[in-house]
């Protein structure tokens, strides 16, 4: 939609002005179909010429005509200002007008320039007496007026004011009609105008929104110091009040100092860090070119402190896609005071930097306690990277932990790699497992405990990283320092804090608990298992020497083989590790491929291979060396159903 208003001193002032531009719009239509879909909007607003200066114009374009026209223009810069034209025409027909009704009395023409120019060359054609005179401000209009009854002129050919200025004087009085093609055409002329404002304002407004979404503080200035480009990030930056930026002075926006010196200066800057206030700024600063010809400056910052921020999240998003802690104190399931002790005392850990080491037999949940510590406190919106020591061979553990240079050995990426220090910057590294890794590595790990800065392999540059150690092992690390195992000053590093994590047999009053929980896990929603007292007890009173997580795979073996029945406490015994429960080991002597203890029972080794190869019963037969209809069967004298 283009909104055009028509600005005039009295309604009705151009003559039929609806009917002519309807009339406009209907030949548009007819004349050009694919400028159809973009409608055009006339609106009439009457306004005194004195009162011009306060009006609030919301329009695409503006049109109108003679000295209205020429004030409008000068209050007014930011919307298309169209005159509509005084053709020849229309000033002959206003003469012959006034040959008709006042004879051959001397005429004055008095309007702007733009209306009037070349009105006395009028004189011979139409047998007139003609004298023009240039009014510039509505003020001036009666003395124009005055000047032209002294020049023995006794009609005035004008607009509405002065017309009636002249007719309270007794002179004749004419005033200008809009022809309908003058009228046309400035309709035409504001149609293209409102087009291209428009395309304008849309450019703009890309840009705009372009300028204001960067990271970047980006300011621009002419020669003058005049600010043409004031973006939100250079606000936000820079603590400056929203307002009218645009177009105002630099040295009354920008606070004296180096920043402002080098925004106005003639060099050119790649980098450079600034203080500005209280905040560092990393600046770029380059010259505006037109033509070959200086016509301005421009700078772009941030804040330093923004920019390690934004890595931070640049990281997070884009290489620490699975380094995230998923558990909170919340997920650890407990009733015994044990766990609960610990806890409160992995709490009171979490509120410090200092580096923990948790110590805990395999399986009694050494990450999820550093994870919960990780996002209990003040990092926890940063990574959490954890590696098993254990895993990789020392090479290549160095190589994550530590990262590469490019070039630093064959097969290196180009550019080179984090390692593991690098992606954990401002977050937490866990490192389980610590009690296995190299002297080698023990050497490395305890100058970044010392100097908290990396060296990447192959490289010469020193990168400082923002990290929190926790460590964890399930060994006797003071025994193996005094082996010489270990190193005693990296073990007095790691173990600042010293979390200890209670075996499951010495907290047996959280094993129904876990239980339940874990068969709850691990049934569908249509299927469930209930267990007896006394299995329960049986449960309880199990050593579990691989703690939580033998306990859970036990519970996971429990809802394959059972589903939707009561377990009693024979179950449990019959498939128990040192009650014939199935043993499933892999031969290594025969390329990686599962075989089955002897022990076994059918129907146990028949649902293991069942859960195997995800209940296909064409593989499961097949593995099981007997035919489909064997394998259906069995299945149906025991009624297990399968998908």
């Amino acid at each position: 939609m283009i909104k055009i208003k028509l600005v005039v001193p009295v309604q009705g002032y151009i003559t039929d002005a609806f009917e002519r531009f309807e009339e406009f719009n209907l030949l548009e239509e007819l004349e050009n179909t694919s400028s159809g879909t973009m409608k055009i909007e006339l609106e009439e607003v009457v306004v005194a010429a004195d009162q011009i200066r306060n009006l609030d114009l919301d329009a695409d374009v503006v049109i109108s005509r003679g000295l209205m026209t020429k004030l409008l223009k000068e209050y007014n810069e930011s919307i298309p200002i169209i005159d509509i034209p005084v053709q020849g025409i229309d000033l002959i027909r206003s003469l012959y007008d006034s040959k008709t009704r006042f004879g051959s009395k001397k005429v004055a023409v008095i309007g702007a320039m733009n209306m009037i120019y070349g009105v006395e060359t009028l004189a011979d054609i139409v047998d007139l007496p003609i004298r023009s005179y240039i009014l510039n401000d509505i003020e001036s209009s009666a003395k124009l007026v005055d000047s032209a009854t002294s020049d023995g002129c006794e009609v005035v050919i004008s607009g509405l004011s002065t017309c009636k200025y002249a007719e309270e004087l007794g002179l004749g009085a004419i005033i200008v009609e809009t022809g309908k093609e003058s009228f046309r055409q400035a309709l035409i002329e504001a149609k293209r105008v409102a087009l291209v404002s428009r395309r304008e304002q849309e450019k703009a407004k890309r840009y705009q929104t372009i300028l204001n979404h960067a990271y970047e503080g980006v300011i621009a200035v002419d020669l003058k110091g005049k600010i043409s480009v004031f973006n939100t990030a250079a606000q936000e930056i820079l603590a400056i009040s929203k307002g009218v930026l645009i177009g105002n002075s630099i040295y009354k926006i920008v606070k004296q100092g180096k920043f402002r010196n080098m925004l106005l200066s003639d060099d050119e800057y790649q980098e450079d860090i600034v203080v500005y206030q209280s905040s560092q700024l990393s600046v770029k600063k380059v010259g505006i070119y037109l033509k070959g010809q200086k016509v301005g400056n421009m700078v772009t910052f941030q804040d330093v402190t923004g920019i390690q921020e934004m890595e931070g999240r640049i990281r997070k998003k884009i290489y620490l896609r699975g380094h995230v802690a998923k558990y909170t104190f919340d997920d650890i399931l407990f009733r015994s005071s044990a766990v609960k002790k610990t806890i409160e005392t992995a709490q009171r850990y979490s509120e410090v930097d200092s580096n923990i080491l948790i110590i805990g037999e395999t399986g009694t949940g050494k990450e999820m306690f550093a994870q919960s510590i990780h996002n209990h406190s003040k990092r926890k919106n940063n990574p959490f990277v954890a590696v098993n020591c254990a895993a990789l061979p020392e090479d290549l553990l160095e190589s994550e932990l530590f990262g590469y240079a490019e070039g630093a050995f064959t097969g290196a990426m180009k550019g080179g790699k984090q390692g593991f220090f690098e992606l954990a910057h401002r977050g937490t590294i866990f490192l389980d497992e610590i009690g296995e890794i190299s002297p080698k590595l023990q050497s490395r790990l305890l100058r970044v405990l010392q100097e908290r800065e990396i060296m990447r392999i192959g490289d010469d540059k020193v990168i400082p990283v923002d990290v929190r150690i926790v460590a964890a092992t399930n060994r006797n690390l003071i025994q193996m320092v005094r082996n010489y195992d270990f190193r005693e000053d990296l073990y007095y590093r790691l173990s600042v804090l010293d979390l200890l994590l209670p075996p499951l047999r010495e907290r047996r009053e959280d094993i129904p608990l876990l239980i339940n929980n874990f068969i709850q896990e691990g049934l569908s929603e249509q299927n469930q298992i209930t267990m007896t007292d006394a299995a329960m007890k049986r449960l309880s009173e199990e050593n579990w020497e691989g703690n939580v997580r033998q306990l859970q795979n036990f519970c996971e073996r429990l809802t394959v083989l059972y589903e939707d029945k009561v377990i009693d406490v024979y179950d449990i015994e019959t498939y128990f590790w040192d009650k014939g429960e199935e043993k499933v080991r892999l031969d290594q002597e025969s390329d990686g491929e599962l075989t089955y203890d002897n022990n076994l029972s059918d129907r146990e080794r028949i649902l293991l291979t069942l859960k195997r190869v995800h209940y296909n019963k064409g593989k499961a037969a097949s593995e099981l060396g007997m035919s489909r209809t064997t394998l259906w069967r069995k299945l149906k004298d025991w009624d297990i159903e399968t998908q």
